[in-house]
């Protein structure tokens, strides 16, 4: 028992009565021992996945999930595995928890690798990798690239298979990490094995098997001394490869891993053929083909089929080998097309990597001009953003000096008429000083014409002052309810209120040209963004001005209607084609001479009422005119 799994152990201890903290360190547990005691693991996991679920904690529950799959996966149960290692990758996708979504999804490669699914389980293998290296555990990120070195091993690509090895014994070095540096060293000397340079295969098996023994981690001598057992069948060593073989076959039984345990018997079964044992051969090639059978592991199936026709064929029952060949040929054509589809797969799954692994993908297969390309059309993507906001800022300065020179114009009527009061005043107030300087008697001055009749203008001025100063005070009133300076930025607003200010705001675009009606039905309060609304109001009130070349009516009708409020613009003006209303909501740039202007009121607008829950109806027709229509969910609607 490791220091580590001694820790754990007192830790749960510790924790008492069951709490989440508890759960923690059960799965903790649960894992750390899974690869030399899977029966302690899968019983810890059930322990704790019952305890999460009573306390109804989710993160706990899904951890035990996926050490639950692992140690199936141990026992070779694929199916409950699988089952187990995907409940709980959905759960922590749906948690947020990088780290156990990527321990769920190594288990789900794992399998896939294991029934010959490699397709499957890369894409997997590298969706769990980039999760890993977003969490920083480098020990994690070790056993990930473990993993895909295995499976490239399998599907007999040996170049990436040592590169992902040596790139997974560089980080356990770098960690410590006893164990995670003896499966690297026997991951590289396994890809040696395959490439029959077997002085360097035995080297790294030898370190291996060192390694695995000085924690005593059964499952890791097991697989050492299977290797190097194979080598020395290689070499002509017979008796040294049984002994091998032999040994490793008892530790499997012992860890009681299935998929482990068939494939020691297929080699062994290979040994025996090779010593023209043919007995014993058949003996054990039918056991382990029964247990590949059972837990679904093709490249076992089509293995042992292999070596019991060549046993067949060594006995001279060639009836009983062609049977077992078709079936090997059957299945392997299988895992075979399984591991074409998987290359074309991970041509993709490498560009989701992290982005030292997409820039090794592209140079390797896309070469240095598409990654040129990338960077063109970001650029390109980020000035045409730049322009937007351009475009959009140029939208609002113009209808910001639209609506000043319409503040300005409602203005200049009051602040002329005040003007005008204060001249006409000042000049009476001289006067009437004058004639209390060089007149008469109080009496005299009371009864003479002039003086009522200063004091009637006085009057009169004061009036008129009174007057234009309400009126500049409604029109401030209305600008301040236009853009909404002072309350949030949603709220119950009242519609009507709003397009009463922005006509306030624009009316003098009509002139004397322009009947306006107004048909106001009963509608409720809308929870809105009164200052965005009103910039609709205006953008609608402005085009339909524009449209009305001569002398027209627009027309403002509000109503419910299946629960929405509608805010009807109509106008009698030049009306639209077909083709001018297809494109009637898209940003546009209009040329005069060397300047260009941009065309974002009706965009801009769309994209308001869209934000608001809403939509916009268009009805128009060449020379009748047009109508937009605004629909904004109301609660509590007619």
């Amino acid at each position: 028992m490791s220091d580590k799994t001694s820790d754990l152990e007192e830790r749960v201890r510790r924790i008492k009565g069951n709490t989440p903290e508890k759960v923690d360190a059960l799965n903790d547990l649960a894992w750390d021992v899974s690869a030399d005691h899977p029966q302690k693991a899968l019983d810890t996991s059930l322990f704790a996945l019952q305890m999460a679920r009573d306390l109804s904690y989710e993160k706990g529950e899904a951890m035990a999930l996926a050490n639950l799959g692992f140690a199936h996966y141990l026992f070779s149960d694929h199916e409950t595995a699988l089952a187990r290692a995907l409940e709980a990758t959905v759960m922590f996708k749906k948690l947020g928890a990088v780290r156990g979504r990527a321990r769920s999804l190594l288990v789900v490669a794992s399998v896939h690798q294991s029934l010959g699914d490699y397709d499957r389980g890369l894409a997997a293998a590298y969706e769990g990798l980039k999760l890993v290296r977003e969490t920083g555990d480098k020990a994690f990120e070790g056993w990930s690239l473990n993993g895909i070195g295995g499976a490239y091993h399998d599907m007999g690509d040996y170049e990436r298979a040592l590169e992902h090895h040596r790139q997974s014994l560089r980080i356990f070095e770098e960690e410590g990490h006893t164990i995670g540096k003896a499966r690297a060293l026997n991951g590289i000397g396994t890809v040696y094995q395959s490439m029959e340079k077997y002085d360097q295969a035995t080297e790294y098996h030898e370190k291996s098997l060192a390694l695995f023994r000085s924690v005593n981690n059964l499952l890791g001598e097991a697989r050492a001394l299977n290797d190097l057992g194979l080598i020395h069948q290689h070499v002509g060593d017979y008796d040294k490869a049984l002994e091998f073989l032999t040994r490793s076959l008892e530790l499997r039984n012992k860890a009681g891993n299935r998929q482990a345990k068939s494939t020691s018997l297929i080699n062994l079964g290979n040994l025996y053929v090779a010593k023209n044992e043919v007995n014993k051969a058949f003996e054990v090639l039918h056991r382990a083909l029964t247990i590949a059978m059972e837990i679904k592991a093709k490249p076992r199936v089509y293995q042992a089929n292999l070596s019991l026709s060549e046993a067949h064929a060594l006995n001279g029952d060639y009836e009983y080998a062609l049977q077992h060949y078709k079936i090997y040929q059957q299945v392997k054509e299988e895992v075979a097309g399984d591991q074409a589809s998987s290359r074309i797969k991970n041509l993709e799954i490498a560009l989701e990597t992290e982005q030292a692994q997409k820039e090794a993908e592209i140079s390797r297969l896309r070469n240095v001009e598409l990654k040129e390309k990338n960077q063109q059309l970001r650029s390109l993507l980020r000035e045409l953003r730049e322009t937007q906001v351009q475009l959009v800022q140029s939208e609002k300065m113009a209808a910001l000096g639209k609506l000043v020179a319409g503040v300005v114009h409602e203005l200049n009527s009051p602040l002329g008429a005040i003007n005008s009061a204060i001249d006409v005043s000042a000049r009476r107030i001289g006067r009437i000083v004058e004639a209390l300087e060089n007149g008469g008697t109080i009496n005299e001055l009371r009864n003479g014409a002039n003086l009522k009749e200063m004091l009637a203008m006085l009057v009169s001025d004061h009036d008129v002052t009174l007057a234009a100063s309400k009126r500049i005070t409604k029109i401030v009133n209305s600008l301040k309810s236009f853009v909404q300076l002072d309350r949030a930025t949603f709220q119950d607003t009242d519609l009507h209120e709003g397009i009463d200010n922005t006509l306030m705001l624009v009316k003098h675009d009509f002139e004397n040209r322009i009947k306006l009606v107004k048909e106001y039905g009963t509608i409720p309060r809308v929870r809105s963004n009164p200052g965005e609304l009103n910039q609709v109001f205006i953008a609608l009130l402005s085009n339909a001005v524009q449209a009305i070349e001569g002398v027209g009516t627009i027309t403002i009708r509000t109503f419910m209607k299946s629960g929405k409020a509608h805010l009807a613009f109509s106008d009698t003006g030049v009306g639209m084609s077909p083709e001018q209303m297809e494109k009637l909501f898209e940003p546009a740039i209009s040329r005069r001479g060397a300047r260009a202007k941009a065309g974002l009121g009706l965009f801009t607008s769309y994209n308001i009422i869209k934000k608001h829950g809403g939509d916009i109806e268009v009805n128009s027709e060449v020379g009748k005119g047009t109508t937009f229509t605004l629909r904004l969910p109301a609660e509590g609607g007619l």
